[in-house]
């Protein structure tokens, strides 16, 4: 996610400018560079109508470029605009500041979940830090310098931990079988404690754990957390989930964080 949050960043920046054109963005090993030569990743932006465009994240493999993903963008009334990929959406909202303008991003709940300063209309001149909320409370900063973002931590109990993106890591830790094969295995893993569900209870669980140099869960925590039973079934989930390759820095293993949102709703 945090990745994506960096080609909003900076693709959209060229959206704005060049709103009346395609446009592409290319980058090499995830820092964005001004033309096409060594790049790794592109982004291409098709505009559909005055309100409206594609957007196409792609990564070269074997020689040839693949889409990776695909997500529309629309301009709406109040402020705001959406960026849906047809699963996910998400709103953002702007308001003129001295030397810029604040930046809201909402889920599709209504929920804040990200806020900071941009120099323009659209997040993508950012300046400092960037808050990651829960429930109106930061779980987390990410700081930007020349639209980059240079550090990135979630924070809890006074203490800042490095999160699992390229703003602490030359490679990112990664699930065997990719994101979608890490979810099919956590949703498998996941017990809906019995005296749970006969009592009605429900709730979100956000776990948040290392992905350790071996590429295992460890430091398991309840970041928030709501039953007991609840927060220990969700424990166990995550600790079940063991395929990790570990991110590395200058070509060593590192500890990375990440948080896993683990929802318990009766059917």
């Amino acid at each position: 996610m945090k990745n994506i949050l960096l080609l909003f960043a900076i693709v959209l920046t060229n959206y704005c400018t060049y709103g009346q054109q395609d446009t592409i963005v290319y980058y090499k090993n995830h820092a964005p560079i001004a033309n096409s030569n060594g790049a790794d990743q592109q982004v291409i932006i098709q505009q559909k109508n005055s309100k409206s465009s594609i957007m196409m994240t792609c990564s070269l493999k074997d020689g040839k470029w693949k889409i990776d993903k695909t997500e529309i963008i629309k301009l709406k009334k109040g402020n705001r605009y959406q960026i849906s990929d047809g699963e996910h959406q998400i709103t953002r909202c702007f308001k003129e500041v001295n030397g810029g303008y604040k930046v809201e991003e909402f889920n599709n709940k209504g929920e804040i979940r990200y806020k900071g300063l941009s120099k323009s209309k659209f997040p993508f001149h950012r300046v400092g830090q960037w808050q990651n909320l829960y429930n109106n409370k930061v779980v987390g900063i990410d700081v930007y310098k020349d639209e980059l973002m240079t550090q990135s931590y979630i924070t809890t109990n006074k203490k800042h931990l490095p999160t699992n993106s390229y703003a602490n890591a030359d490679s990112i830790a990664t699930y065997q079988g990719g994101e979608k094969r890490y979810a099919q295995e956590l949703n498998a893993n996941i017990e809906y404690p019995r005296i749970c569900q006969e009592n009605g209870i429900t709730g979100r669980v956000l776990v948040l754990f290392a992905i350790n140099e071996s590429g295992k869960p460890s430091n398991i925590q309840i970041l928030k957390g709501t039953d007991h039973y609840l927060n220990q079934a969700a424990i166990n989930a995550v600790k079940s989930c063991r395929n990790w390759k570990p991110a590395l820095k200058n070509n060593k293993p590192i500890k990375v964080y990440q948080i896993a949102p683990i929802d318990f709703q009766l059917r």
